[in-house]
């Protein structure tokens, strides 16, 4: 058995993670063998429409280490690709070809409707075309939100919205570094403005029965919702809940912030300062799609970005879950 070992890197508004897969060239299935995470949150460094230099130097900072990881094992190919942490920044041409300069890294900015196709090539391979009837693939992520609204295992819609955990809270929480959790005014402005950007994307509306989360809000929401359930799962992948539970959800995670946060504080750190913005938002993108049932997975643009180079580089074999 032969391996092609890929390292890829995505540089995103709330994290930055590599993968390392080794993918079996004789029939294109792929295992996840090495995984790295910082969390950079590359949305709080900017100002305007540019990325910060001391952004731009902690960001240079972790892609010089990842790829000094990668070459240690070593792998065959080394990718970096970036979503809205990168994507219209005036700078962002000019970081990239310094980044390229300096360490000979190509960093791919995808559009938001290239992020959203990825998504949905990730989550149909995962849960397999039959799965899939009809419904909305949501992404929220630090600085965009993609939904895909899809029949028969088809996309039919793709769009990227300007809704983001960590850009939520960067607009509408001017004191967050301060007190990391919404006030009553704060709630209200982040689910008014959410509701705007919805009714923009009309051609989804009520077209969610059946939903499926990527990213790490979605499995903050599921890590929740299991708390209140009692369901005992470390593993979310597949994790299903109702859509009328995100109600519940926000209401216990309220509670918990007003006893001094020890749950969210203990299950969900790296999210203290996001997960309020994503639970306002996402409940208000369910209400919008109408969601009666939402399943969670743990595949995502990454292992699209990875399904999409093993089509194109390796004859089309495509791993089967």
């Amino acid at each position: 058995m032969e391996f092609f070992k890929y390292a890829i890197v995505d540089i995103g508004a709330n994290s930055v993670r590599m993968i390392i897969y080794d993918i079996d060239t004789e029939n294109g299935r792929f295992y996840p063998v090495d995984s790295v995470r910082n969390l950079l949150g590359l949305a709080a460094y900017k100002e305007g429409s540019r990325l910060t230099a001391d952004g731009a130097g902690k960001l240079a900072a972790i892609i010089r280490d990842y790829l000094a990881r990668a070459n240690s094992v070593p792998c065959d190919k080394f990718s970096a690709f970036a979503t809205a942490s990168l994507r219209g920044l005036s700078n962002a041409d000019e970081f990239i070809a310094s980044i390229k300069k300096r360490f000979g890294v190509e960093i791919e900015i995808i559009s938001g409707e290239e992020e959203a196709a990825y998504d949905f090539e990730a989550i149909r391979h995962r849960f397999g075309a039959a799965a899939f009837p009809r419904g909305t693939v949501i992404d929220m992520g630090g600085g965009s939100t993609e939904l895909i609204r899809f029949e028969q295992g088809r996309a039919e819609e793709l769009t990227s919205m300007p809704l983001g955990c960590v850009m939520l809270g960067k607009r509408f929480m001017p004191e967050i570094k301060k007190s990391p959790f919404p006030s009553g005014a704060e709630i209200e402005a982040i689910a008014g403005y959410t509701k705007d950007v919805l009714a923009e994307n009309a051609a989804f509306r009520g077209k969610g029965e059946n939903v499926y989360l990527i990213g790490g809000t979605g499995r903050a929401l599921a890590r929740l919702h299991s708390e209140i359930s009692g369901a005992d799962t470390k593993n979310f992948d597949g994790y299903t809940f109702s859509g009328a539970d995100i109600s519940a959800i926000r209401a216990f995670a309220e509670a918990d912030i007003a006893a001094g946060a020890p749950f969210i504080k203990k299950a969900l750190a790296d999210r203290v300062s996001t997960i309020m913005p994503g639970i306002i938002a996402y409940e208000q993108i369910f209400e919008f799609l109408g969601t009666a049932r939402a399943a969670v997975c743990t595949s995502g643009v990454r292992e699209g970005y990875l399904l999409r180079f093993i089509q194109r580089y390796l004859d089309g074999k495509i791993q089967e879950f």
